[in-house]
């Protein structure tokens, strides 16, 4: 594969101490008679999605780093580096060395103690990641959670929405590159510091088999996965069926008064009348966040955002949008197609439907959603066809985030 052919960079953390390993290096231990790393490292020379990997190691295994390199003719290894004193700084080193290969669309991190992720792993992540911008690999927390400071029990969170962290996590690389620049306080995994800096992250399937390699324990547990594996090569990654696409439809509309101009699709349009409504009476836009609400079976608009309510006088409706986008987001739903209609008799819009999807389609959480704008009329049926007022309707397509 030449280097222009892949958009994903990988770094491969495995600089760890093995503190718990009782003696033994957790990287380069055997597991099925290579060493641990080989078995992610096997996966990403594999993958077409994958340019380039850097391997970082601690400072006292990188011949073995290469040996282990050599060995299994990892030809998209293009750097076998120290790490630092915590993991973001090995990751760090690790963005730096594929900074210098080039610009990759996105780059993962990926723990080298975990040997089981696959080709399936990574297509999903990349599928959430290209939506959402950052996506971690995780499973469902199975085990009743007790937080238990000095050992007394003082609360049992409920565990529903709670999921085990696992790697990879892809991010987009202006993503990555801009948490890490921004974070300088300890963290446990890159998602902590786009989360910090105030960025969106979503989950994707993990698998109950890609477990991190800690103790000796989990040494002997990853090579009946690995047995198994060799027996049963169809056998999936173990994670969970996912569901299929859900649909939503939004309809809106407002009667026309004197004032102006009107707003619609986030557009001023001269004209000597406006819509009435207590935000700034966007329809169009309201039709589109109605539609995500319940595809995402999040309740309705005036549920969420009630017109009762002094904070939404004269709201810019886009937040309505990004907002219920957010929420089906945390429901694990993303907004993958948006096709909305605008019912409307005067004035004239057709010449403003192109702006509208543009301004529609850059709104934060449909910024990797295709959105599509419309307009018709009653052919002067009706109070709409009398130009007594505006109406939208949407259809929202929301994908799972695990998909």
């Amino acid at each position: 594969m030449s280097e222009s052919q892949g958009r994903l960079g990988v770094i491969v953390v495995a600089a760890g101490r093995s503190s718990r390993m009782q003696g033994v290096d957790k990287q380069v231990a055997l597991l099925g008679g290579e060493p641990v790393i080989s078995h992610s490292l096997r996966v990403f020379e594999e993958s077409n999605e994958v340019r380039s990997v850097v391997l970082v190691m601690s400072a006292g295994n990188i011949d073995e780093g290469n040996q282990a390199v050599d060995s299994g003719d990892f030809t998209k290894v293009i750097g076998v580096v120290a790490g630092g004193e915590r993991r973001q700084d090995s990751v760090k080193i690790g963005l730096d060395v594929l900074s210098e290969k080039g610009i990759f669309e996105f780059t993962a991190v990926h723990d080298g103690a975990r040997p089981f992720v696959d080709e399936e792993m990574l297509d999903r992540g990349l599928s959430v990641a290209a939506k959402v911008g950052s996506a971690i690999a995780a499973v469902p927390v199975k085990d009743t959670i007790k937080t238990a400071p000095h050992r007394v029990v003082t609360d049992t969170p409920d565990r529903s929405g709670m999921w085990a962290v696992q790697t990879p996590q892809i991010f987009r690389s202006d993503i990555l590159k801009t948490a890490h620049e921004m974070t300088t306080e300890d963290v446990t995994d890159d998602a902590s510091m786009v989360e910090a800096a105030g960025g969106l992250v979503a989950i994707f399937d993990g698998s109950n088999d890609n477990i991190k390699i800690t103790t000796p324990e989990d040494l002997e547990l990853a090579a009946l996965i690995h047995n198994r594996r060799q027996d049963c090569p169809q056998a999936n990654s173990g994670s969970s069926e996912n569901e299929g696409s859900k649909f939503g439809i939004g309809f809106d509309g407002h009667g026309l008064v004197e004032g102006g101009p009107l707003r619609l699709g986030g557009v001023e349009i001269d004209f000597e009348f406006e819509l009435s409504g207590h935000s700034d009476g966007d329809v169009l836009m309201h039709a589109i966040a109605s539609a995500i609400l319940g595809a995402a079976g999040l309740g309705d608009l005036g549920g969420r955002f009630p017109s009762s309510d002094d904070r939404y006088a004269g709201f810019d409706s886009a937040q309505f949008i990004a907002e219920s986008s957010r929420l089906a987001l945390e429901a694990g739903w993303m907004v993958a197609h948006v096709d909305a209609t605008v019912i409307a008799q005067r004035p004239r819009l057709a010449a403003h439907a192109p702006t509208m999807q543009r301004n529609i389609a850059v709104i934060e959480g449909l910024e990797n959603s295709t959105v599509n704008v419309k307009i018709t009329s009653t052919d002067h049926v009706g109070a709409i066809g009398a130009g007594e007022g505006i109406a939208a309707q949407a259809v929202a397509t929301l994908a799972p985030t695990s998909k």
